[in-house]
């Protein structure tokens, strides 16, 4: 697949609470003094309401994204994002607003529960359908990143702890280990999420690689009610492997559109990509 776009969305729900310090002092229950805690928070019930985005039926988002990398080049990208949930799953269909050179790039996927991903694009001048997996790495002027990524995470493809009660810079969080399950091709083997406990809101997330050391932070800088859902506007990406910054931005987003099951389709990919590609042509 040729170029595309960068998102590091958790949403993203992901798309999509600012815990600013990317090396935070984290002590652990131990740590107190405390004979007496509050019971934890339902950890079930928090992913839950990540993954779901707050449990609505569709949404349509627009976001901006901006990267900076260690010598200080930029660049940027705006994306339109619809996405729709099921009992089993959940489809995404996602394009690129901006720059117009990418606009004919666009990705369909469906997630089922405890199944591959199935994820597609559609190369129009070879008329071919290329078929994708939650670990495929794709390129954005010179950055990478996995379609696992593109997808908020795929959290719900991962069993998790119960979580443990945390302090980060004097913050009491909830911290809940996520580890992959067998045969997913997924992209981490295991993540690290943290949650306010006060509100339940995420704060940060630790992507593990193969090797086992953190390979991309995302830390929450901005959860806000939107028609009456917590959404998450802002994410700030530490880049570990590629040594790249980036900031995502929800500009704006609608839920509970009814967006039709149609969207989700193989062929609305293809007329979708091949509308845009002879647009695109014609106008150079």
């Amino acid at each position: 697949m040729q170029k595309l776009f960068r998102i590091g969305l958790i949403l993203l729900c992901a798309l999509g609470c600012a815990c600013q310090d990317s090396s935070p002092t984290i002590s652990t229950d131990s740590d107190t003094s405390k004979k007496e805690m509050a019971p934890l928070p339902d950890a079930a019930a928090m992913v839950k309401r990540l993954i779901t985005q707050d449990g609505c039926k569709d949404f349509v988002a627009e976001m901006h994204m901006s990267t900076e990398s260690a010598d200080g080049k930029r660049e940027q990208v705006e994306v339109r994002l619809q996405r729709k949930y099921s009992e089993t799953g959940a489809s995404t269909f996602m394009t690129v607003l901006s720059p117009k050179e990418e606009s004919d790039k666009a990705i369909l996927a469906i997630e089922s529960n405890d199944k591959p991903t199935e994820a597609y694009s559609y190369l129009a001048g070879l008329k071919k359908l290329a078929k994708l997996d939650s670990s495929r790495p794709l390129g954005f002027r010179g950055a990478k990143v996995t379609v696992q990524e593109l997808l908020g995470m795929e959290l719900g493809q991962y069993s998790h702890s119960t979580g443990e009660r945390v302090t980060v810079d004097g913050q009491s969080l909830i911290k809940i280990k996520f580890d992959a399950k067998k045969d997913l091709n997924l992209a981490f083997p295991s993540i690290v999420g943290y949650f306010h406990e006060k509100d339940q809101a995420p704060a940060r997330f630790e992507l593990i690689g193969d090797n086992g050391e953190i390979s991309k932070k995302l830390i929450i800088e901005e959860v806000k009610p939107i028609q009456n859902r917590q959404t998450i506007t802002k994410v700030a990406i530490e880049d570990e492997t590629q040594k790249l910054k980036l900031t995502m931005e929800t500009k704006k987003i609608e839920y509970d559109r009814g967006l039709p099951d149609k969207i989700f389709t193989e062929q609305h990919l293809k007329g979708f990509i091949t509308e845009a590609s002879a647009k695109r042509n014609s106008a150079n």
